[in-house]
Parts: structure tokens; sequence; C-alpha cells
């Protein structure tokens, strides 16, 4: 039987990625989305769509 923090933990959405080898995640924290690069937050954003554009264009402006 699973216990109470193994189903907590997968119930995290959360939505992890590589862009030119730069790890991005995106988090939900209640009803917004907040991104992450290399484990940095970015920032907290309304959408899920917005958060992911703006850390791929981040990792395009400072990456180069």
């Amino acid at each position: 039987m699973k216990s109470f923090k193994t189903l907590k933990a997968s119930l995290d959405e959360s939505k992890k990625m590589k862009i030119k080898g730069i790890a991005i995640e995106i988090v939900k924290v209640k009803n917004k989305f907040q991104a992450k690069v290399d484990g940095d937050v970015l920032d907290t954003y309304a959408s899920e769509k917005e958060a992911e554009k703006m850390a791929k264009e981040f990792v395009k402006q400072y990456k180069g």
C-alpha cells in the first residue's frame, strides 16, 4: 500500500526539459506556474505556456 507521502509526491505537477544543455523545470505553485532555470527560480507566470516561452527566451538570450 502506498503511503500518503508517495501519493502526494506523485501529484506534483512539474514539467522538466533541457534546452541547449540547460535544465528547465516548470512547476505548478497553487494556481501559478514557476519557471526554474538550472534550479534557480526565474519568475512566476499565469500559464504554463507563458512560463515555458519565457524560460526558452531567457536561455536563448543569456546562453547565446
